[in-house]
């Protein structure tokens, strides 16, 4: 444990504790931009690519492999994917959340990838629906776990001045790597005619791609080390940050320790955010999370392949080209957003996303012309896509570095009740009060009001040191 304290006492965790000056956070966020911050960044979101791409692989199956055989009914795809999308994710999120502020960023985010590779490959060929049942659980731990320490790991590793350009600019390669490239064109060549070479390509993909990039080029969260008390460590692996930066900025300014308070701990309680003093952003969170989970995100995506080829009648291929360019037209706009970084609040650009996603539904549910129909779905998924990953990047930032795996998990993860919930009444809704309704569901309070929540009610984030957003 650190030395050069501040104060002692006791926290949730119910062990001592001590607030030390974050001297390993200061010499961070004094880094000027470089390209050792994009690297990392970049690994990170390859990763999280490749992990993501195994989420909810019924969503995929289900209307060009398995309805097409009659394997299962329409009903059962809805257990399935709530499944995979509410439990299973939410078993992930929480759990490897807190596991990485156990173990550190790093290792948990290894682990993650192992998951998401063993548990992709079986759906090439199992059939029986209670085998599924339980496969669809275990298959998005991996999925879980990135989703609890992609974006922790990218703000603690960046500063306030440049966080919103790297980690937005990071996240466009990922909507690429993930819209365009394996859940688009793959699949557009692969499904239905080979979609057992495609699960295993996701399968490969982690374990041959992710998994070594990480092992070896991805650096330990120094924050979280710090937060641990592991300060030798730390600086060790600050030093090796400074040494890369010195290369294009030989000259680096003095840290400013002013603004940096630490709490550091040895071991802190899995309910640490549920104190007196985190408890309202929580539960604001997880309830933003169960909305958007149950609506934009996983009540949208559970039937938007089904409207698509079972109401207009549009084919596989036609279904995942159009994903695919969704995701790149996605991916521009996003990057449109990263270039202005902080400059926009990024509470407001998710209330954005929530306005554009909902009004391109409605035109799309009132126009029958395929180049139509085409424009408005690549714009609402522009906006599901400024809606999500603004929220990604804005969740992380509501907890210290302590407890901020363990907050995203409880709030991102859990959160993830609404998807399985949310499917569940979408599926229900879809096929009893026609699409509009279902429309009507994932736009109102899928969308539109988890965006004004955050729009008005969110906490500021521009320009402010993690240790200051999360006292």
């Amino acid at each position: 444990m650190a030395q050069d304290t501040s104060g002692t006492g006791a926290t949730a965790g119910g062990g001592t504790t001590l607030v030390i000056p974050g001297e390993m956070a200061a010499r961070v966020d004094r880094l000027p931009l470089s390209w050792m911050q994009w690297e990392l960044a970049l690994i990170v979101q390859v990763a999280w690519a490749g992990m993501l791409a195994t989420d909810g692989p019924a969503l995929r199956l289900y209307p060009f492999i398995w309805e097409p055989r009659h394997l299962i009914t329409s009903s059962q795809y809805s257990v399935l994917y709530a499944f995979e999308v509410g439990i299973g994710i939410l078993l992930g999120g929480y759990g490897m959340g807190w596991l990485a502020d156990k173990i550190g960023r790093r290792k948990a985010l290894m682990l993650s990838a192992v998951l998401a590779a063993a548990f992709s490959w079986p759906f090439a060929y199992v059939t029986s629906y209670p085998a599924l049942l339980v496969l669809s659980i275990f298959s998005s731990l991996g999925v879980g776990g990135a989703l609890a320490i992609n974006v922790v790991y990218m703000s603690e590793m960046t500063s306030p001045a440049i966080r919103g350009r790297v980690v937005m600019g990071a996240q466009v390669l990922a909507i690429i790597l993930l819209s365009t490239v394996l859940i688009g064109w793959v699949p557009h060549y692969m499904v239905p005619a080979h979609y057992q070479a495609y699960q295993w390509l996701l399968s490969g993909v982690n374990l041959v791609i992710v998994l070594p990039l990480l092992f070896f080029r991805m650096l330990e969260s120094p924050r979280w080390l710090e937060a641990r008390g592991r300060v030798d460590r730390a600086r060790k692996v600050v030093e090796r940050m400074e040494a890369r930066v010195r290369k294009s900025h030989p000259v680096l300014p003095e840290p400013d320790l002013s603004p940096y308070q630490v709490v550091a701990e040895e071991k802190t309680s899995m309910f640490a955010v549920f104190s007196k003093q985190y408890v309202y952003r929580t539960v604001f969170m997880l309830v933003v999370f169960v909305l958007l989970y149950g609506g934009i995100i996983y009540g949208f995506s559970s039937y938007s392949f089904v409207y698509l080829s079972e109401v207009r009648g549009y084919s596989a291929g036609f279904v995942f080209a159009l994903t695919a360019w969704g995701g790149l037209v996605s991916a521009a706009f996003y990057a449109l957003n990263a270039f202005f970084g902080d400059r926009v609040e990024r509470r407001t650009m998710v209330l954005l996303g929530a306005i554009v996603f909902a009004g391109c539904w409605y035109g799309l549910y009132n126009v029958h012309s395929t180049p139509a129909v085409v424009v408005l779905y690549i714009a609402l998924a522009t906006g599901e896509v400024i809606f999500l990953w603004n929220m990604y990047a804005y969740v992380p930032l509501n907890f210290p570095t302590r407890m901020r795996g363990l907050g995203t998990g409880w709030t991102d993860g859990v959160g993830h009740l609404g998807a399985w919930g949310g499917v569940l009444l979408c599926g229900q809704v879809f096929t009893a009060a026609a699409p509009l309704g279902w429309i009507l569901l994932v736009t109102i309070p899928g969308a539109l009001l988890p965006g004004v929540m955050v729009g008005f009610f969110g906490i500021r984030q521009r320009r402010r040191t993690l240790e200051e957003l999360s006292r």
